[in-house]
């Protein structure tokens, strides 16, 4: 990884932790500051030729170059440890000091049980350290290092529109063919499954060809299911089997046998017309895929297998009906690729200026459009003439070396970062290939190994650099939230994810799950992959070094078979970044409160782990503990308080019935996704004393559990939730009610957490109120989704219909609702007395009800039997729903009654029709008053349980 960056991170913590020392009045052993001031000017004179010794150090010609680098990284590590645990013992002072009285035991090794004797320790080790460095810091003489000054930052171009992927270039009659192949009927000639694959070497587009092919609007319509699936190598068929069961029927699966998975498989999509997308294949072992094709041939007649992959061994195992053989793009494609990101935000004088030599840079890219990207990317930041030159002549592109010339485009991209930003990108070969990179644990990862600093605006410098990189074109498929815009996730490319792994060499090591595996001793970032098929955890074969230098341990872990177990991470104990998600732990050790470095602890979706122990609370560097959906867990340990650098708390959907007491204290917290109200407000932390966190920020996405604790509106009134202006989405949860107490102050309860104006989502759930209608709601301009689930003491819908923004709407589990009235479409009573009531006396005051509805789902209403609506008279001036394309009821048995406005609901596209039996009956008859309001709607589907769906009318044809 880039030294560069640790060595200017150390020059900074160096500086902190002086700064430490006089504010704790902590005393040096003599001659201990002079030696840490050499360390300083040491590490300074080595960063002036780091800059050039990491370029030289990829050169295969310059091994002594790379090997004192990597020496200097391994003093540069030792050190970071031995200034960690020094920044760790003057912390646990401090916590010590604070708590008076109280007795606080940390497990110290046993130098640091004194203050002399943690001096003395911490004297030996910086004086020996510094011995090292010297030796170090002489050596770089011998070998011709250019000095390099500190430049100013690079021109950053504005970011408004960085993450909309470069258009494709090139491949218009590629993307007809497909679709086309997609589309046509099999002939009799083509009985059985149809494989379609899309081949080509890594660069060329095949994932961005299939992209829009699956989300083309006649696919959609096509398919009754779609299904991608990202399968690189090694081909798990387990893992695919389960993939295609939970996008199918949307729930996860345990199961893990691989027949038992095959046969649900088989199960799901019997019947049904799919696409099923594997995204990226490389096995060509016919075994492989057998057993998985025989269950795909139970699909409907028109179903089709779309498969993108390097080799056309693999099209010819798996007996395709269809090969599309991507070529190539000519130089001009590219170059139109290039300049549509190379050019944003310039004037046509510059563009003028710098187009032949753009053409000339552009011509670089031998056909692949990836490359383009990343060379439009790189030069976007370039605002001269003279930086465009100096790429154009770089000696990259004349390399002797063959790696370094198949990454010269990216090369180039890289070196153009500062320290940090490399940093953070080599770092990024932790994820295994095609792996979906959350944007917040990629940013709290990155912090947890100090790659942003050590200030408070750490979580913002990460923004800056995972926006930076995704400029660059290093990241691709930003997944955006639908709310807010906010990019969620990413995926890095195979090759520029070869590329960090590059970078990177033994320094980040991936492993595939075996028996027994032995761990390279250089290494530092640690990822085990343990596959779907796996029986038993593998045990891992530590040695001393291992221990020592290992920074990160991220287990990907895809069996249900096993369970991780402890002995993998225990004896790392200078682990600053954990990833423990998904692997069904039960427990954890008291033994995890001496792992002292951890900054990032991930253990999410463990649904068996029960409690945590209080030794977790010793991790005073701690910075993100995630317990999301670990859903046995009830406590957090009572010494919570301790652990004052914690930033990111995640416990949604984790089963914790309240806050602990000391949560107060968590002053450096800023993220937390969910509140919890207690009922026993003496056992557990009262959510009205948050003003206390005076770092905390509630955004993006929150929820509030057990609201109904609140106790009466003034208490919930006390977290402010008016002026939370970042959240974007939130749930309400009022909990389920005991022994009927507490319904009578739901309402209160709920008019008095009134979000904010910006708030996009909403869903409230398991509110026990009569009326659902608090002020605020009609109020909300920004809302683009309701969701309102289990209300069952709810008679009448809340008047929506006003609402500007509302794109999609929820309503399910109102038993008592019998009738949808017209005061759902925000039509009031001065309303109705200028237009008239009577179904054919229109309104006369111009309306617009649900302007921007497109989704409207009815689910689980028992007694719901009519839902009333005016009819839309030419010569009126009410418009209702005039952009609803999807109508959905399920499990309305008693619904017998639809609005009049249905019949002249042009844009409506899509009715689908479960488990309710009166309008079944309706649609299958064709007559009736209530099917001629419906009988244009192009695409009408019944579905009923374990059974294939019937198509009344779809595409405009009617099924006979």
């Amino acid at each position: 990884m880039a030294a560069e960056a640790l060595v200017s991170l150390l020059v900074e913590k160096l500086g902190s932790l002086a700064l430490q020392w006089i504010e704790e009045e902590v005393k040096l052993v003599k001659g201990v500051e002079g030696e840490v001031s050499n360390l300083k000017t040491n590490l300074e004179d080595i960063q002036a030729v780091l800059e050039d010794a990491e370029k030289k150090k990829l050169k295969k010609d310059c091994a002594v170059v790379k090997r004192w680098v990597e020496k200097l990284e391994g003093a540069s590590y030792d050190m970071d440890n031995v200034l960690d645990e020094w920044n760790t013992a003057i912390l646990k002072y401090k916590i010590k000091r604070e708590e008076g009285k109280k007795k606080v035991c940390f497990p110290m090794p046993s130098c640091f049980c004194s203050p002399k004797g943690l001096r003395r320790d911490i004297a030996l080790k910086v004086k020996d350290l510094n011995e090292h460095l010297d030796r170090i810091a002489k050596e770089k003489d011998r070998y011709n290092l250019n000095t390099t000054t500190v430049e100013p930052p690079p021109y950053v171009p504005p970011t408004t529109s960085f993450i909309d992927e470069a258009k494709t270039f090139g491949r218009d009659e590629d993307k007809m063919n497909l679709v086309s192949k997609l589309l046509s009927e099999s002939s009799h000639h083509e009985q059985g499954l149809q494989v379609i694959s899309i081949v080509g070497m890594g660069g060329l587009g095949k994932t961005t060809l299939a992209q829009p092919a699956f989300n083309n609007e006649k696919v959609k319509a096509h398919f009754e299911q779609r299904i991608w699936v990202s399968v690189s190598d090694p081909f798990e068929e387990a893992k695919i089997a389960r993939a295609i069961i939970e996008k199918i029927e949307r729930n996860a699966t345990n199961v893990n046998e691989l027949q038992t998975l095959i046969e649900r498989v088989q199960e799901s999509i019997e019947g049904k017309k799919f696409l099923l997308v594997l995204d990226d294949v490389w096995t060509e072992n016919k075994n492989k895929w057998e057993p998985l094709k025989l269950a795909l041939t139970y699909g409907a007649m028109g179903s089709r297998v779309l498969v993108t992959t390097r080799k056309e061994e693999v099209s010819r195992m798996m007996e395709v009906s269809g090969m599309i053989v991507l070529k190539e793009l000519s130089d001009e494609d590219c170059l139109l690729i290039f300049e549509g990101l190379a050019f944003r935000e310039r004037n046509e004088d510059e563009v003028e200026q710098l187009k032949e030599i753009g053409r000339n840079i552009s011509g670089k890219s031998k056909g692949l459009p990836l490359v383009a990207k990343i060379l439009g990317s790189l030069m976007r930041y370039k605002k001269t003439k003279e930086q465009w030159e100096d790429v154009l002549r770089s000696e990259l592109w004349n390399s002797e070396d063959i790696e370094e010339q198949l990454f010269a485009p990216f090369l180039l991209s890289y070196y153009d970062l500062s320290a940090k930003e490399k940093r953070c990108f080599s770092y990024c070969s932790v994820f295994p290939k095609d792996h979906i990179i959350k944007r917040s644990q990629l940013i709290e990862m990155w912090m947890s190994q100090g790659f942003l600093g050590h200030n408070k605006n750490s979580v913002k410098k990460g923004h800056e650099y995972f926006e930076k990189l995704a400029m660059r074109s290093f990241f691709q498929n930003l997944e955006k939230s639908k709310y807010d815009g906010r990019i969620i996730s990413c995926q890095m490319h195979d090759i520029v994810h070869d590329f960090a792994q590059f970078l990177t060499k033994n320094d980040c090591i991936i492993m595939e799950e075996s028996v027994k595996l032995v761990v390279d001793e250089s290494a530092r970032h640690l990822t085990l992959v343990i596959g779907a098929g796996a029986r038993q955890c593998p045990a891992l074969t530590y040695n001393k070094m291992n221990e020592k230098n290992l920074r990160t341990l991220f287990v990907v872990f895809n069996s249900y078979e096993c369970r991780v177990d402890t002995s993998l991470f225990l004896n790392l104990k200078c682990l600053r970044t954990l990833n423990l998600s998904d692997c069904r732990l039960y427990y954890l050790p008291e033994s995890i409160g001496e792992l002292i470095h951890l900054r990032y602890l991930d253990l999410k979706r463990n649904t068996s782990l029960k409690e945590l122990p209080g030794s977790l609370c010793n991790l005073c560097n701690l910075q993100t503990l995630n317990l999301a959906f670990c859903q046995s867990l009830r406590r957090l340990p009572e010494g919570m308080g301790k652990l004052v650098n914690l930033k990111h708390l995640y416990i949604r959907y984790s089963g914790l019935k309240g806050l602990p007491k000391g949560f107060g204290r968590l002053t450096s917290l800023q993220m937390l996704d969910t509140l919890i109200v207690a009922d026993d407000k003496e056992a557990y932390f009262d959510i009205a004393d948050l003003n206390k966190l005076k770092n905390l920020q509630l955004r993006d996405s929150l929820r509030i559990e057990q609201c109904r604790y609140f106790g009466n509106g003034d208490e919930a009134k006390k977290i402010d939730l008016k002026n939370k202006e970042h959240v974007a989405e939130l749930e309400l949860d009022f909990a389920i009610l005991r022994d009927g107490h507490g319904s009578e102050d739901d309402f209160a309860i709920l008019e008095a957490l009134e979000p904010h104006q910006n708030v996009a989502s909403i869903s409230i759930a398991k509110y026990m109120g009569v009326p659902l209608s608090p002020r605020w709601m009609t109020s909300l301009k920004n809302l683009i989704n309701i969701d309102i689930s289990y209300c069952p003491n709810c008679e009448t819908l809340p008047s929506l219909g006003k609402l500007p923004s509302l794109k999609s709407l929820t309503i399910s589990r109102l038993k008592n609702v019998k009738k949808v009235g017209v005061e759902f479409l925000g039509i009031s009573k001065s309303d109705e007395e200028v237009g008239g009531t009577e179904r054919d006396e229109p309104l006369k005051s111009p309306m617009i009800s649900f302007p921007n509805l497109e989704s409207l789902c009815f689910v689980n209403m028992e007694q719901l039997k009519k839902w009333e609506g005016y009819a839309i008279a030419s010569d009126t001036s009410l418009t209702i729903m005039p952009r609803l394309t999807s109508l959905e009821f399920v499990s309305c048995p008693s619904l017998q009654a639809l609005p009049d406005f249905l019949e002249t609901t042009t844009t409506l596209k899509h009715l689908t029709i479960r488990y309710s039996h009166i309008l079944e009956q309706c649609c299958r008859k064709r007559t009736g008053e209530e099917w001629t309001k419906i009988s244009h709607i192009p695409n009408i589907k019944i579905e009923e349980w374990a059974q294939e769906p019937i198509w009344i009318q779809k595409d405009e044809d009617v099924v006979a």
